[in-house]
């Protein structure tokens, strides 16, 4: 699906695509309709746009090097629009058949629930935002929580049509008493909403947005240090993932998938040479400077971080091995 995004944008863009591939390594099968060879390859991964002139200068009008940097810049980035629309899509059809949902407005408040009154949370509160980590979902709040060292929260809430901000709002988790049991809960209730055919499709949108937010959350604990090699999984490690969740629930996998779709999107947006982020980067130093970056330099660039990429991903297939050997 990305790779679709490239070859659409450059057709559209009238950009010669010489050929265009599902899968890599050796051709199965081939066959050529009009200036572009169509093709699916022996090993299962991914798949390639080829254009004319995409690492290294072309002659020929139609080549990506000659293309107005409007035109480029809609061609890189249209892969990434992809992957994030494939997200978008599966996330509307898992909540097509939905009828309602719990929402972040404040239903009831229980018996020893601490960050009430009138500086406080009260019923019929919509919360926005817990120390700024916006709200799109009740499960967002309990993330929120769980991110301060104390019990104290900066809270936006929408009450009677108005933004109110409530500051040092003191939410502690108390123990009740559910079936002979004892539990935590922070004390308050949420709603429940009817779902129109409009409402699933900005609950969908919110699970992309909010899949954005987790892939860069994922992405700070690993450069904090907080993630080691065997929290990562590669290429055959999701694999094994998603063969175990389909046996468990097909909406499961459905939902992994779209978690996927949106996590290739949102990489692939970085701002590293060899990605589509990379390459946007050289453009926008292209169009700053209004110079033309040495294409020689850029390709250097982007087959160093390539190699870097691909030893990074034979080190996680390899820890991915063995750990399925192990198991």
């Amino acid at each position: 699906m990305h790779e679709l995004g490239h070859f659409l944008a450059a057709k559209a863009c009238g950009v010669r695509v010489n050929e265009f591939a599902i899968g890599l390594g050796p051709a199965l099968l081939k066959k050529q309709f009009g200036e572009t060879v169509y093709a699916i390859r022996a090993l299962p991964f991914g798949g390639q746009c080829v254009m004319e002139g995409e690492d290294e200068d072309s002659g020929n009008p139609r080549a990506f090097n000659n293309a107005a940097k409007w035109k480029r810049f809609v061609i890189l980035i249209a892969g990434v629009f992809m992957n994030f629309l494939m997200g978008l899509c599966i996330f509307l059809c898992l909540y097509a058949p939905v009828e309602q949902t719990s929402v972040p407005v404040i239903d009831t408040l229980m018996e020893k629930f601490t960050g009430g009154g009138e500086n406080g949370i009260q019923e019929g509160d919509r919360i926005l935002s817990v120390d700024g980590y916006r709200i799109f979902f009740t499960s967002d709040i309990s993330t929120a929580f769980s991110r301060s060292d104390d019990y104290d929260f900066d809270v936006v809430v929408r009450r009677d049509g108005k933004r109110i901000e409530l500051e040092n709002v003191h939410i502690e988790p108390q123990e009740y008493l559910e079936n002979g049991e004892s539990v935590y809960y922070y004390g308050f209730r949420y709603k429940t909403e009817q779902v129109g055919f409009l409402a699933k499709i900005r609950l969908a949108f919110y699970e992309s947005i909010n899949t954005v937010r987790l892939v860069f959350d994922g992405l700070r604990t690993i450069f904090t240090g907080k993630v080691t090699l065997n929290d990562i999984a590669g290429p055959v490690g999701i694999t094994a993932q998603m063969s175990m969740v389909a046996k468990q629930s097909m909406s499961s996998f459905w939902y992994l998938a779209g978690l996927i779709a949106i996590n290739l999107a949102v990489m692939n947006a970085l701002p590293i040479p060899a990605l589509d982020g990379g390459r946007i980067l050289f453009l926008a130093i292209e169009a700053i400077s209004r110079r033309k970056v040495n294409r020689k330099v850029e390709g250097i660039v982007n087959a160093v971080v390539l190699l870097l990429l691909l030893g990074l991903m034979l080190v996680v297939t390899a820890n991915d091995i063995w750990r399925l050997v192990k198991s």
